[in-house]
C-alpha cells in the first residue's frame, strides 16, 4: 500500500510538472494576454506559482500592458494627531497607512486594497513620513527606516537601515524604465540644526540588487536642502530645494537614476518663488513636470515646464477656481494628477475624521 501511495503521488507531481511546462512554452505575448484578463488579486497569487509566472508578471511588457478598464487612483489615508497644524510633522495615531483605489473620477465609491504598518520613532514630533508613488509601488520613509510596498497586493519589503547616525532622513523614490530599476534616494539633516544647514550623507539603494546603500560623492553635489516632494518622470527624480548662500534661493533639483547624478537643474523664476509653495507642490501633468501654486485659498496657478525647449522654461499653463467647494472645507490642496489630466484635490484637515474626501477636477483650458 505504501508503494502504491508513493507511486500515485509521484504521478500527480509529474502531471502538474507537465501542465506547468506547457504553460511555460507559451509565447510571452500570449502569457501576458492571459494574465491581463485576470483580476488584480489573482495576478498577485500567480507570483508564487512558479518562477516563470513571476518573471512574466514582473516584466516591463506586462506592467505596461496591464491597465484597468478605468483609470485607477491610489489613495493613502492615515489618522494623525496634529492634523490641524499643517506646518508640523504629521504623527500617525496607530502607525498604519490604509490604501484604497478609486476606479474612475465619476464614481463616488472606493475599494480597500491593503494596510501597511509603518515604523515608529521615539522622536515623532521631529520626524515625518515621506511617501512617493512610482510605477505601481509606494515608498514610505521614516527616519532611517525605509519600506517599499505594492498597495494593490499588500506585499512589502523593508530596506536595510540608512547608513547614518542621524534621525532626520528625507527620502525620494524613482523608477528607470530603461534599466527596469527602482531606487530610493536618501539624505540626512541635523535634527536640531539651522534652516541654513544643507543636507548631507546622500545615498542610494537599488531594489533587487544585493548591495548596501551606495554613498554618493559629496564633492559633486551642490549644497541644498529639500523643500518639496519628489516626482519621477522618465527615470529622473525632480524636487525643489533651498540652495545658494544661506539657503536663500529656490531651485529645481534633478537626480538621474541611470548614472546617480544629483545636481541643480534650473532656478525657479520670481513668479514661482512664493511662500505658498508647500510639500506636495510638484506634479506629473500629462508626462511633464508641473508646479501647483495656490494664489488664494481657492484659486490655483499651475506652471508646466517646457521640457522640449533648450532653456527648460516654465509656462503658466492653467489657472482655475474651485470656490464652490470652499464652503465645505477649510483648506483644499492639489495632491496629484490622473493619467487623463485631471487634478486630484484633498482637504488638508480632513484626516482626523472617519471619512475622507477626494475630488477630481478637469480644467477646460488648453
Amino acid at each position: 500500500m505504501k508503494t502504491r501511495s508513493k507511486k500515485t503521488k509521484t504521478e500527480n507531481n509529474q502531471e502538474k510538472s507537465k501542465e506547468k511546462n506547457k504553460f511555460d512554452q507559451l509565447p510571452l505575448d500570449l502569457e501576458i494576454e492571459i494574465f491581463r484578463r485576470l483580476p488584480l488579486k489573482s495576478v498577485a497569487r500567480f507570483l508564487t506559482l512558479s518562477k516563470s509566472c513571476a518573471a512574466t508578471i514582473r516584466s516591463p511588457s506586462f506592467i505596461t500592458s496591464f491597465r484597468s478598464p478605468q483609470p485607477c487612483t491610489i489613495i493613502a489615508s492615515a489618522p494623525i494627531f496634529n492634523c490641524l497644524h499643517p506646518f508640523k510633522p504629521r504623527v500617525l495615531v496607530d502607525h498604519k497607512l490604509s490604501f484604497f483605489s478609486s476606479s474612475s473620477s465619476s464614481s463616488s465609491s472606493t475599494s480597500f486594497l491593503s494596510r501597511l504598518t509603518c515604523p515608529s520613532s521615539p522622536y515623532p514630533h521631529h520626524m515625518e513620513y515621506y511617501c512617493h508613488y512610482v510605477n505601481g509601488l509606494i515608498s514610505v520613509g521614516y527616519g532611517r527606516e525605509q519600506i517599499v510596498t505594492n498597495p494593490s497586493t499588500g506585499r512589502f519589503i523593508t530596506l536595510p537601515s540608512v547608513r547614518t547616525k542621524r534621525r532626520l532622513v528625507k527620502s525620494f523614490f524613482g523608477y528607470d524604465p530603461a534599466s527596469d530599476q527602482y531606487k530610493v534616494l536618501c539624505m540626512t539633516e541635523r535634527l536640531y540644526g539651522h534652516q541654513e544647514d544643507p543636507s548631507s550623507q546622500h545615498q542610494v539603494f537599488t531594489l533587487g540588487v544585493k548591495k548596501p546603500w551606495k554613498m554618493l560623492d559629496r564633492t559633486t553635489i551642490p549644497d541644498h536642502r529639500p523643500w518639496t516632494n519628489g516626482v519621477c518622470i522618465d527615470g529622473v527624480v525632480y524636487y525643489i530645494a533651498k540652495t545658494g548662500q544661506g539657503m536663500s534661493q529656490l531651485s529645481l533639483m534633478r537626480y538621474d537614476l541611470r548614472d546617480d547624478n544629483l545636481n541643480v537643474f534650473i532656478s525657479l523664476p520670481e513668479e514661482i518663488r512664493t511662500p505658498s509653495l508647500y510639500s506636495d507642490t510638484l506634479l506629473n501633468y500629462e508626462g511633464k513636470l508641473a508646479i501647483a501654486i495656490p494664489v488664494t485659498s481657492y484659486i490655483f496657478d499651475v506652471w508646466v515646464m517646457d521640457q522640449d525647449g533648450e532653456k527648460h522654461e516654465w509656462l503658466k499653463k492653467i489657472t482655475f477656481n474651485i470656490e464652490p467647494w470652499q464652503s465645505s472645507f477649510d483648506d483644499i490642496r492639489i495632491k496629484g494628477t490622473t493619467l487623463t489630466g485631471e487634478f486630484i484635490f484633498a482637504p488638508m484637515n480632513n484626516y482626523c475624521d472617519d471619512e475622507f474626501y477626494v475630488f477630481h477636477y478637469k480644467s477646460q483650458q488648453e
